[in-house]
């Protein structure tokens, strides 16, 4: 059942005292989150919606909610935590073919993500370790050096390479001791020929990942990695 309780605002934006509803800001809260808000404010009691207008009501709500997106109408989320142009929604899979594209990314930011992976990558004895990784602060560095229509795309294309930097590393230990598996210790010095250039230069295109060019019988075949 609908409900019109004033003062909160329900059914209509003009009881709203403190909020600039023409902004990208009050939009974009609006748009994610103001259709299920209502369906609560429907579903309450009389003594739940009194409460709620003591509190403030939709106003107080919104108000809250707004402090998840900045002036542009980008998700931050709570203490501007998220990078703007990075949120891709609750499951992040909204547009994916918008943004899990492959864009030029510098090499300084290509470098440090080398090293940081090769690092690791020894640190670790070849394992992913979620605990120890300093793979995020890489991210959030090159998200905030470029444009923000370019991080959320240069982000996918970083972690392309960073999966093939891990590739070549592992192929490389594995070459030298086929025995050898993830967790066991290894000599670091195997990796002294695993370059970023020489990974890269093994690389290319295939949609929206790289694959790598392995010569087969003379001619080149491009395989997942």
């Amino acid at each position: 059942m609908s409900m019109n309780i004033s003062g909160f605002g329900a059914g209509s934006n003009s009881a709203y005292k403190s909020i600039n509803t023409n902004s990208k800001q009050y939009k974009a809260a609006a748009k994610n989150h103001l259709a299920a808000l209502m369906e609560e404010e429907a579903m309450m009691t009389p003594e739940q919606k009194m409460l709620y207008k003591l509190m403030g009501g939709r106003e107080a709500h919104m108000r809250n909610v707004m402090q998840n997106y900045n002036s542009d109408g980008d998700f931050i989320g709570s203490g501007g935590v998220v990078v703007p142009g990075m949120y891709h929604g609750e499951d992040g899979k909204v547009d994916r073919s918008t943004w899990q594209q492959l864009i030029p990314v510098s090499d300084d930011m290509r470098q440090k993500m080398f090293d940081n992976v090769k690092r690791e990558f020894i640190q670790e004895n070849g394992i992913s370790n979620g605990d120890t990784t300093k793979r995020s602060q890489i991210f959030r560095e090159y998200q905030l050096s470029v444009k923000k229509e370019d991080r959320a795309k240069g982000t996918w294309t970083l972690q392309q390479y960073e999966g093939k930097y891990r590739s070549a590393m592992y192929a490389a230990v594995k070459a030298a001791n086929p025995k050898w598996e993830p967790g066991q210790p290894f000599d670091p010095s195997i990796l002294d020929s695993v370059t970023r250039e020489s990974v890269e230069s093994t690389l290319v295109k295939s949609g929206n990942t790289f694959v790598k060019r392995s010569s087969v019988s003379g001619s080149s075949l491009d395989v997942q990695v």
